[in-house]
């Protein structure tokens, strides 16, 4: 290339030595007494000792059209992007002005044949495609619940009153025979803390299951409302806390193979009308993924809702159910704190952590008491409030091997609660080695010819 010509200002240079390379254009112009050498560079030109450099060839013009004409294509090519942009932008808005409620697709499936809907409650009325569109109002937008990882969920009220929940999942994998063969093996999973599944339906690529409705919403709206305000006293939060850590004891320890959730929140969490807490999505993970493992191998990145992640799965990229219990620990911490798990209220402005990191850097001041939520504070509560911290504290450990169990969660929160008498009968079978949990396989599809 060119030598820059601001060497020649540089008043204390003696030599300036650049032979045998391939420099081209003028040389600098130095002051008198500076030793030069630029032997075999063919391409520089002036100074004393070498010829005078010409003015610009007709190539060197010819280069500049060139550059020139390529510039205007350039230009013109964006012009046509930046144009397309805002047409395809406009299209689809227009697309959206055309469907306000948002349930085109599900006004696609009104031309399909009389489709039954599989039902595994008897209780419940036999349904059609078409009964659960007039339910939902053709899943209308002011029908929906909510929406999350797996799939959207929509409130149904049936002509005779009955209300129910639809979810609508997301694009599958699975084809129908492997579909209705996971829904059988997800309807025989029965617990008082979690969501019953009552039915199915497979319309088109679409695919709908139907819960029992759930009257008190999501646990995340409760501590969370719109007003900022959550009305659930002490005793409801531990009454919810110990019943979520009983049905997910339960898909970890009393089913064969265990059940990890993988995708455990308070927005999975749901509650009845007496506030009994009801795990739902359980065994749903699978049915996003590919089903040639039986390992619970999480894929496209998908890892869970923020804040909810064990630290350790964005290295092994495999769930076990020590994962399950991080994630169950940040709900007991949105329980006890009434923070959110990724937004802490309370934390200063220059804290930028997540809520597990909050309370990890307070517990490391001794200041773990400044986390609880302040509503919850009474004299007849606080030790129960302080034990309930400290399991907490166990179960967001960043260690895997450091995390209790659930079913050892289960029984401190149920120990905590003891004087309420929120247990009932225990349906969960005591595990003979606690410790091997993480070594069980996993709930994995139905195999063809296992009914």
């Amino acid at each position: 290339g060119q030598i820059p010509p601001q060497f020649g200002v540089l008043s204390r240079i003696k030599t300036f030595y650049v032979s045998n390379n391939l420099l081209m254009g003028p040389v600098p112009i130095f002051s008198a007494g500076v030793s030069k050498n630029y032997a075999n560079n063919q391409g520089l030109c002036g100074g004393k000792t070498l010829a005078p450099c010409q003015t610009k060839s007709s190539k060197s013009n010819l280069a500049v059209i060139a550059g020139a004409a390529a510039g205007g294509v350039t230009l013109a090519a964006l012009g046509l992007c930046i144009g397309l942009f805002f047409f395809v932008r406009r299209v689809s808005f227009k697309k959206k002005e055309e469907d306000p409620e948002g349930n085109k697709w599900a006004r696609s499936l009104k031309g399909t044949k009389q489709i039954k809907v599989s039902m595994f409650e008897k209780s419940i009325p036999k349904m059609k495609l078409s009964d659960i569109m007039k339910a939902t109002n053709n899943f209308s937008n002011t029908n929906m619940i909510g929406t999350g990882r797996t799939g959207t969920v929509y409130k149904a009220v049936l002509d005779d009153g009955t209300t129910l929940m639809v979810k609508r999942l997301q694009e599958s994998q699975y084809t129908e025979k492997q579909f209705m063969s996971e829904m059988g093996t997800l309807g025989t999973v029965k617990h008082r803390n979690l969501v019953p599944l009552l039915g199915f339906c497979m319309a088109k690529r679409e695919r709908l299951l139907v819960y029992k409705n759930m009257p008190n919403g999501i646990l995340h709206d409760q501590l969370h409302p719109a007003d900022g305000v959550s009305t659930l006293d002490w005793t409801t939060r531990l009454k919810i806390a110990i019943g979520a850590a009983k049905g997910l004891a339960w898909l970890h320890h009393s089913c064969n193979p265990c059940i990890i959730h993988r995708n455990i929140s308070s927005k999975c969490m749901l509650l009845d009308a007496d506030f009994e807490p009801k795990i739902s999505d359980f065994g749903l993970a699978r049915l996003m993924n590919p089903i040639d493992t039986h390992l619970s191998t999480f894929v496209n990145g998908e890892f869970g809702d923020l804040g909810y992640v064990a630290p350790e799965y964005t290295r092994t990229l495999v769930a076990t159910t020590k994962g399950d219990i991080y994630s169950f620990g940040t709900v007991l911490l949105e329980l006890v704190t009434g923070e959110r798990p990724t937004n802490v209220y309370k934390a200063p402005e220059t804290f930028k952590g997540n809520l597990v990191e909050w309370i990890t850097e307070l517990t490391s001041n001794a200041e773990h008491h400044d986390a609880i939520d302040e509503s919850l504070v009474s004299k007849d509560a606080d030790g129960e409030l302080f034990q309930f911290l400290k399991v907490v504290c166990n179960c967001v450990s960043p260690t895997p091997k450091e995390r209790p169990t659930m079913f050892e969660v289960y029984q401190l929160l149920r120990a905590i609660g003891g004087r309420y008498n929120f247990t009932t009968e225990d349906e969960i079978l005591v595990p003979t080695d606690i410790g091997d949990t993480d070594k069980m396989e996993e709930f994995i599809v139905a195999r063809e010819g296992s009914y």
